[in-house]
């Protein structure tokens, strides 16, 4: 292990241990811990001399041994500026709120599943806090989602606009959130998105004060007002045709909701979107294939004293891109050819 990650390595305990997740915590927590120790790290710092190293090859393990191995905490990301996904590459990760909801979650864990996404969750903890049946069932499937190797962050307590409380107030959404996520997964998130993405220099300090990195987004679906797949799949068009022009680059995180049914049912065909897309880059000299990351360790930048300070442009490593876009054209060859229609 390289010097500077084995340093954010030890960095993530330290912060656990400051935040009550040491060794006085559950058994779970602990291995988790220990987990984020011995496996690789994502990149830390875009443009970072290690970023190559952002996203291993599985080197032949199968699915069920990476998602074991998985920190579904994503602990290595604390303390991290505010990220938005701004790349200067075809690089996107999807994440989505305010689940889990027993009607529309599960459904999409299995299309992320058949299509080979790892996600990150911004979680509403009011969810599984109790011990109604339907808090029994939504603990179970935030169990799953991280058996399955996404990653799970904070989305407070009841989904309260943080700018609308006193301090205390958000300290204690905060608080509760964490005591929840303790209590189902032995550990609590250390990426943390406020609802309706309301922040200030006011929250952001308060937010900081637990070792939080804020996930912010710059692509959408329309999920919010769209009332069905059809009105997904055109909104998240248009967005990546957006992204295309974006002046700080086409990457970005992608914000969604796994409670709106309709995005449930309109995923299989956002990501067929992305294939056609590729089919079509795959044809150009020189364009980079979409490529969807497992998780948000490529944005990630060190915060710092500010605690409002919004993450850099991405400029990944070229020899990490080489690799990836080397298999996702062997991939594309593969697909794009079997889609065409017989002559």
């Amino acid at each position: 292990m390289r010097g500077g990650r084995r340093e954010r390595a030890v960095f993530g305990v330290v912060l656990a241990i400051v935040l009550g997740v040491g060794a006085g915590a559950p058994a779970g927590a602990q291995r988790a811990l220990l987990t984020a120790i011995a496996r690789p790290m994502g990149a830390a710092e875009a443009g970072a001399s290690d970023a190559s190293d952002a996203v291993e090859e599985s080197g032949g393990s199968s699915a069920e041994e990476e998602a074991s191995e998985r920190d579904p905490f994503a602990s290595s990301l604390a303390g991290g500026r505010l990220m938005r996904g701004f790349a200067r590459h075809r690089v996107l990760h999807f994440t989505f709120d305010d689940g889990p909801r027993p009607d529309t979650t599960p459904r999409l864990l299995a299309h992320l599943d058949e299509h080979g996404v790892k996600a990150t969750f911004f979680v509403v903890a009011r969810g599984f806090d109790g011990r109604h049946r339907m808090d029994r069932r939504r603990a179970a499937i935030l169990r799953d989602i991280a058996a399955r190797g996404h990653t799970i962050g904070a989305h407070t307590f009841d989904h309260s606009r943080l700018t609308a409380l006193e301090d205390d107030a958000v300290r204690a959404q905060l608080t509760r959130s964490e005591a929840a996520f303790e209590a189902v997964l032995g550990g609590r998130p250390v990426l943390f998105r406020a609802p309706y993405g309301a922040r200030d220099a006011r929250v952001d300090a308060l937010v900081a004060e637990r070792g939080y990195t804020q996930v912010l987004w710059n692509t959408t679906a329309g999920d919010v007002r769209a009332r069905s797949a059809e009105e997904v799949l055109e909104a998240w068009r248009a967005s990546l045709d957006r992204r295309e022009r974006h002046p700080r680059g086409p990457g970005g995180v992608v914000l969604l909701h796994d409670t709106k049914p309709w995005v449930v049912n309109a995923f299989p065909a956002m990501m067929k979107e992305l294939r056609t897309r590729n089919c079509a880059l795959l044809e150009q000299e020189g364009e980079e294939l979409w490529d969807v990351l497992d998780d948000l360790s490529v944005f990630h930048q060190a915060r710092g004293a500010d605690v409002s300070a919004r993450a850099r442009t991405v400029e990944l490593d070229a020899e990490w891109v080489a690799r990836r876009q080397a298999r996702l054209r062997r991939e594309a060859r593969a697909y794009c050819a079997s889609s065409v229609p017989a002559g």
